[in-house]
Order: C-alpha cells, then sequence, then structure tokens
C-alpha cells in the first residue's frame, strides 16, 4: 500500500513539473502581452511627445523587427521583408534556433528596437526584465532564453542599422522652415501660431 502511494506521489510530483515547464509557453504566447508590449512604447512615445510622423517611424521598425522573428519562424507562411522595404537587405539568423521560442524572440526583438528608436535609453528595460523574470518564475529554460535572446540581438540589430540610414539623423540639424508671404506657402495659424512640424519629413527614406 505504501509502495503505491509513493509511486502515486510520484507521478502527481512529474505531472505539476512538467505542468509547470509549459507554463511560460501560455504566459509568453498570450496575443495580449504583445498588445500589452505596444501599449508599453506607445505610452514612451507619448511621454516624449513625438509628433505623429516620427511616432509612425518608432511603432514602424520595432514591429518590422518583431514580424521578422515571426517570418523566420515560418517561412512557408511569412515572407520576410528583406530585399522588398528600401534599404533592407536579407537578415542573417544565428547559426542554430532549435531552443528558441520564438514569441518570446519577437517580444525582445520589439522592445530592443522601440528603445533605438526613442528616448532615453533603456525606456523600455524595465518592463522587458519583468516579463523575462514571471516568465523564468513559469519554467522558461535558461537555454530557451539564450536562444530567443540571440536571435531577437541578431534582428534587432539588422533593423536598427537599417534605421539609421533613412536620413532621419541627418535632418535633426536641418534648417528650420522660413515663413513668407509665398502664395501656397505653409504659416502658422491660430489659436497656436505652432511651428511647422518636421518640415524636411520628405527627405526621409520611405519604406518602399
Amino acid at each position: 500500500m505504501l509502495k503505491r502511494l509513493a509511486v502515486l506521489g510520484l507521478f502527481i510530483i512529474a505531472l505539476i513539473s512538467c505542468n509547470n515547464n509549459t507554463e511560460y509557453k501560455t504566459f509568453l504566447h498570450d496575443p495580449i502581452l504583445f498588445s500589452k508590449t505596444v501599449h508599453e512604447l506607445n505610452t514612451v512615445v507619448m511621454g516624449n511627445n513625438f509628433p505623429p510622423m516620427v511616432a509612425s517611424r518608432n511603432y514602424a521598425y520595432a514591429a518590422i523587427a518583431a514580424y521578422e522573428v515571426m517570418a523566420a519562424s515560418n517561412a512557408k507562411q511569412y515572407q520576410s521583408l528583406g530585399g522588398q522595404l528600401n534599404g533592407l537587405p536579407e537578415l542573417k539568423l544565428p547559426a542554430s534556433t532549435e531552443d528558441t521560442d520564438w514569441k518570446l524572440a519577437a517580444l525582445l526583438a520589439y522592445t530592443k528596437v522601440g528603445e533605438s528608436v526613442t528616448f532615453p535609453e533603456g525606456s523600455m528595460q524595465v518592463y522587458t526584465d519583468s516579463i523575462i523574470e514571471l516568465a523564468r518564475k513559469k519554467g522558461l529554460p535558461a537555454k530557451v532564453e539564450k536562444a530567443s535572446k540571440e536571435l531577437a540581438d541578431s534582428v534587432s540589430a539588422a533593423i536598427i542599422r537599417w534605421s539609421k540610414k533613412d536620413n532621419y539623423l541627418e535632418t535633426r540639424g536641418a534648417e528650420k522652415y522660413t515663413v513668407t508671404n509665398e502664395p501656397g506657402r505653409w504659416v502658422p495659424t491660430p489659436p497656436m501660431y505652432a511651428s511647422a512640424a518636421e518640415p524636411h519629413w520628405m527627405e526621409i527614406r520611405t519604406m518602399v
């Protein structure tokens, strides 16, 4: 009788252990988590009062990084944007992605690029760290975390390099808009009489 109880106890412990080992997947693969991550970047963007056109740049690069991770996870279903968007080369992935959790890698790539195109530096680090810590508590294996971070770093680095060549930085020091009486030329209007927003935006590299 005692032997049977001992065997039953070991079975229950093993079952609980298996459940704990996969709980991190339920957490990381929930679409709501990625939605919250997008909201977190939105909070950073709004906190810095980026005008709409700059905000769209921030969101676009971060979203492309996440998409490229998911495209790599299933080449039959998704097509990489490398070679399709202006100046974006085909992305090189780590030699092995066997232990990668693709949803985690996509989330990490999103936050890493999101941080790069906004400020201050590390603006999403606390949020990202909290996600990783919670996933670890839910059974995230060290090898899965490592592989996922390596893939995210590889993809995000490529997207960040690409983003730095879109002429955005150069337009930060461009000549300010000059108000003239020339017909058809924009002039400040009431009630704010605000300055022209991003008058050199046409110099930014287009996506396609």
